[in-house]
């Protein structure tokens, strides 16, 4: 539904707005592993003593609205803003939650929208599972955000942004106060610098740099403390990124999308593991230090159109943290790895329906070497329907 101001500026009207909404069913069926009630496949959740739940499930919980404004200016800009939400509250209420809510002017965002340390433009498009591969850097985040080409009209740019976590999740290290760790609200933004090669044809390539200072209470128990005082520790990582489209001759678009991160103390930023306490875990020795755990993980995803309608999709990811011996985290090593295939249907060019087989596997390391690990299978179907 679109809505234009009678009024005129620079051959525009003055104001345009529009409301839209995307309807979606999530129907899930797990077949193995221990991920039922969790709308998305989380495999980072999964029980490694392989433990088996089989379950079925559906939801419209991820159906969203949205309502975008340009509004234009006397000196020939305009101002353009978002805001969207869904049904994702929390505990599966089904509450209504804030997804995007900005404003862009010229070179500058101001909002909360997806993080620079990523792309907004990445995104395996037919994928049922929201939360998306386990390995992929995509992160909501309220943000002042700067964005020029070195050339006018150029093909390259720059990305440079201050951003802020949401407020729903205040941290995303594991607390254990009776090791000295606890939560302390950050007094610094992150700080996240790209650049970003635009290709003719839709695809890019970008590279981000991202550093964080991890805010936390800490108490040297091992020492006598009996309080805690502030204390940081410095986090960050890189990631890779491209998005390739192959145009057929037949009109039809195939594309290739891959994604590879490395960084230290950088979990709130993955999708799928944000929110999960593992940016770093309390030091066993009860000196009150946060251990940041190092991680490399990625994805790569190709959809390939078969016809205008039937097109699929296969994907792979996995994420590796590490160096968590001598801390809480109970392991040394964690490893997941992500295999999707997707089938879907355009009905219509506003309706899609697909099936999407899922399989993971988790495994742990020990201290002492030994490994612990399971697999989840899960089916997901659903519809897609914009209006």
């Amino acid at each position: 539904m679109e809505v234009d101001s009678k009024d005129t500026l620079n051959g525009k009207p003055k104001v345009t707005a529009r409301l839209m909404g995307r309807l979606k069913l999530n129907g899930m069926y797990d077949i193995k592993g221990s991920l039922s009630g969790n709308s998305s496949f989380l495999i980072h959740k999964n029980d490694v003593t392989g433990t088996d739940i089989p379950a079925f499930s559906m939801d419209m919980r991820q159906s969203q609205l949205r309502f975008v404004s340009t509004i234009q200016l006397n000196n020939g800009k305009e101002i353009k803003s978002m805001l969207e939400a869904d049904f994702e509250g929390a505990n599966n209420t089904s509450q209504f939650r804030l997804r995007h809510a900005w404003i862009k002017y010229d070179h500058w965002t101001v909002g909360q929208t997806w993080s620079n340390f990523g792309d907004s433009s990445l995104w395996p498009a037919p994928l049922l599972d929201w939360d998306g591969p386990t390995g992929m850097v995509l992160s909501r985040r309220i943000q002042i955000r700067y964005t020029a080409n070195f050339k006018e009209n150029g093909h390259t740019a720059f990305e440079i942004s201050a951003e802020y976590m949401e407020p729903r999740r205040l941290y995303d290290y594991t607390l254990n106060p009776n090791y000295g760790v606890d939560y302390a609200p950050s007094r610094a933004p992150d700080a996240v610098a790209g650049i970003r090669y635009a290709f003719d044809n839709g695809g890019f390539m970008k590279l981000a740099g991202l550093y964080r200072s991890v805010a936390y209470d800490s108490k040297n128990i091992s020492a006598g403390a009996t309080d805690f005082d502030f204390a940081s520790q410095n986090g960050g990582g890189v990631t890779a990124i491209t998005s390739i489209f192959f145009r057929k001759k037949s009109g039809l678009v195939n594309n290739l999308q891959a994604q590879w991160t490395i960084g230290k103390g950088i979990s709130d930023y993955f999708l799928a593991i944000g929110g999960s306490g593992l940016d770093g875990f309390a030091n066993s020795d009860f000196t009150g230090k946060l251990n940041l755990l190092p991680v490399h993980a990625g994805f790569i995803s190709y959809e390939r159109y078969l016809n205008k309608k039937f097109h699929s999709m296969v994907m792979a990811s996995y994420n590796h943290f590490y160096e968590g011996a001598n801390t809480q985290a109970g392991w040394d090593r964690m490893t997941n790895y992500q295999f999707t295939l997707n089938a879907s249907y355009d009905f219509l060019d506003c309706l899609t329906i697909g099936v999407e087989p899922q399989i993971g596997y988790k495994q742990l390391q020990y201290d002492d070497g030994s490994t612990q690990g399971a697999n989840a299978v899960r089916i997901n179907f659903g519809m897609l329907f914009n209006f």
